[in-house]
């Protein structure tokens, strides 16, 4: 167990743990993308245009959701969230 946090705590790279990693990643997303490939989907979906969602009612929130949703997020103008764009990459 003692390894495996000495593991997951920050430290500097090696090429090897690069390339390890790489190789990971890449499994992962191919067996991801295998198993997306398995999925059947209903042509009736596929008709309503390319793979869109039927229309229908939306959802019923809380009546304060929007007010819940502003008081929450740190900047907000004229009624909008307004965001960061790709600060975390």
């Amino acid at each position: 167990m003692e390894e495996i946090k000495e593991n997951a705590l920050w430290h500097h790279v090696t090429e090897e743990e690069k390339e390890e990693i790489r190789k990971n990643a890449k499994r992962i997303m191919d067996e991801f993308g295998a198993k997306l490939e398995k999925i059947k989907v209903d042509e009736d979906f596929l008709e309503q245009g390319e793979g869109m969602r039927r229309e229908g009612e939306p959802w019923k929130t809380q009546d304060d959701f929007r007010e819940i949703m502003f008081d929450n997020a740190p900047l907000v103008e004229d009624e909008t969230i307004v965001a960061e764009k790709g600060g975390w990459k």
